[in-house]
Parts: C-alpha cells; sequence; structure tokens
C-alpha cells in the first residue's frame, strides 16, 4: 500500500469532504480517503498494483473539483 496527499481545489465543506471520499473509495485498490477541506488536500491509501495516480485524480476532477 501506498499513502500520498493530494491537492485538491474547490472543497469547501464536509459534504465535499463525504463527496471526494465517495468516488475515491468506489475505486478498486483505494483503501482510505481522508479529505480535508480546510487544508485543500485529501490523503488517499491505495494498491498501485490496482490504481494509479492518474485515475485517482480523474476520480476527483470528474466529482467536480480540481485535482
Amino acid at each position: 500500500m501506498e499513502t500520498l496527499a493530494i491537492s485538491v481545489r474547490g472543497m469547501s465543506c464536509g459534504g465535499c469532504e463525504q463527496r471526494v471520499r465517495e468516488v475515491l473509495l468506489r475505486l478498486d485498490g483505494v483503501q482510505a480517503a481522508v479529505p480535508e477541506h480546510i487544508a485543500d488536500e485529501v490523503e488517499v491509501t491505495f494498491d498501485p498494483a490496482k490504481v494509479d495516480l492518474a485515475r485517482i485524480r480523474e476520480a476527483i476532477v470528474a466529482a467536480g473539483f480540481a485535482a
């Protein structure tokens, strides 16, 4: 497993954090996602053999945020 902090712009509340968490946890290989709207980032724990950083960023963008 690998853990990275990814910058996410556009989160402004707990609801935004929940949306980011939900879309990331749907990805096969993502074990945990801890978004923080005040810090403008999400900490993601994932299996790099199953999902890569590009796919994680795509999911964040598809949810309406900038990564």
